[in-house]
């Protein structure tokens, strides 16, 4: 199966038919708006993305398959490339250029498919939308046809992409035809990436502070510190722990609770930040201050080393896996020491494409080779590392520039 050839509708529907009974059991599904219900194709869903099963959960409510641009990455797995090539998903390789893609959305076009894409290129964090990837824009004006905004709220409460464990509580969709064919034509890609941010900026705890929804699950708490690694309290990174639905510093003992609204209760005092969002966004402004700072050297260098494996594709075959070893930190690079006594070495200024497959792979291009490092043991941070590096790239280009300049 094909882009061209739209999968069996009696298999889709069948597979539609139970992804729904189970999400549906799992959570309150309420949509609010669906205005792709009299729409024919083509035309494009642009949606915010949240949750492992936005692809699923979208397409439970849309009259034709969608054919959503996914990860290229996913394409390496034999299994999935079979399942993603029948429902004629448009492989991208993540933050870097893909004229296949191009291609590909062109093809879907033409032969009056449903394409689905997620402008953030990732599932955001925190709940709120990420900066969108801007070749979305150019992607827009060049395919015009219609346009719809869809918004997920309450699918990063379920499941935030830190957790494990799914909480079950509201989760509300809209499905807004925006633009129609044409729409775009005398607008710049600036302007057209201006137009969709505002659309589909979505702030999750913003939304949950008016309705106040409970979000029920099990130990609320664990593994929030695969996105929160710097303590509020004392500011060392690296010395946060969840167990349950507590959440503590081991170096000053600084505990919180997380509640099933999604926010925290004072355990020792004082709150700092009610939600994970906010801390969240105080840290990476911390870690940007602090980074390169030689008085924090230390601190940060104790802070970034896990017990990691490595992993390379080449010639767009599945990974193999090179070794376990050690990751380790310093101001312009990371190094991994095998276990097999091979060394690594990666040069931020030379890492591309970096992004986080699911919340424990991290992905690179690193001199026209594709590694993924993989956070094996659960408590482990991919973001953290994801952070650090971006925010030692930006730092760099800064510096540089001020050179020149």
């Amino acid at each position: 199966m094909s882009i061209e050839n739209k999968p069996n509708m009696r298999i889709i529907n069948m597979l539609l038919f139970f992804i729904r009974f189970f999400t549906r059991r799992r959570s309150k599904i309420v949509i609010e708006r669906n205005d792709t219900l009299h729409m024919k194709p083509p035309y494009i869903i642009l949606s915010n993305h949240v949750n492992n099963w936005d692809p699923l959960i979208l397409n439970s409510y849309v009259n034709e398959p969608i054919s959503f641009i996914a990860a290229e990455p996913l394409f390496r797995n034999p299994f999935l490339k079979r399942i993603l090539n029948y429902v004629g998903a448009i492989p991208k390789m993540k933050f870097k250029n893909d004229t296949s893609t191009i291609r590909g959305v062109l093809k879907a076009k033409k032969h009056n498919r449903v394409i689905g894409i997620f402008p953030e290129g990732n599932r955001n964090w925190d709940g709120d939308t990420e900066p969108l990837i801007y070749s979305t824009a150019k992607l827009v004006k060049l395919l015009d046809i219609p346009v719809i905004i869809t918004t997920i709220r309450g699918g990063h409460l379920t499941h935030p992409r830190w957790a494990d464990q799914h909480r079950k509580g509201l989760i509300s969709i809209s499905y807004k035809k925006v633009w129609d064919q044409g729409a775009f034509t005398n607008d710049s890609p600036d302007v057209i990436n201006q137009k969709l941010t505002e659309a589909l900026y979505h702030n999750e705890m913003e939304w949950q502070s008016e309705i106040a929804g409970e979000y029920q699950g099990k130990n609320l708490a664990n593994y929030l510190e695969r996105l929160l690694f710097v303590c509020p309290h004392c500011r060392i990174p690296g010395q946060l722990h969840s167990h349950d639905d507590l959440f503590e510093c081991r170096s000053c003992d600084y505990t919180v609770r997380y509640t099933s609204l999604g926010t925290f209760e004072q355990v020792t005092p004082p709150i700092y930040y009610s939600t994970p969002r906010d801390w969240n966004k105080w840290q990476l402004e911390f870690l940007k201050e602090t980074l390169l700072d030689p008085n924090w050297q230390q601190n940060w260098n104790e802070a970034m080393q896990d017990h990691v494996k490595l992993f390379l594709s080449e010639d767009n075959k599945p990974f193999r896996l090179v070794s376990k070893g050690d990751l380790e930190w310093n101001n312009t690079t990371i190094t991994f020491n095998g276990d097999n006594e091979e060394q690594h070495a990666f040069a931020f200024r030379d890492m591309e494409g970096i992004n986080i497959q699911f919340h424990h792979k991290l992905d690179f291009f690193y001199e026209n080779q594709f590694y993924r490092i993989v956070f094996y043991q659960p408590d482990t941070s991919a973001y953290k590392w994801l952070m650090a590096i971006k925010t030692a790239q930006e730092l760099e280009s800064k510096q540089s520039d001020e050179v020149i300049s």
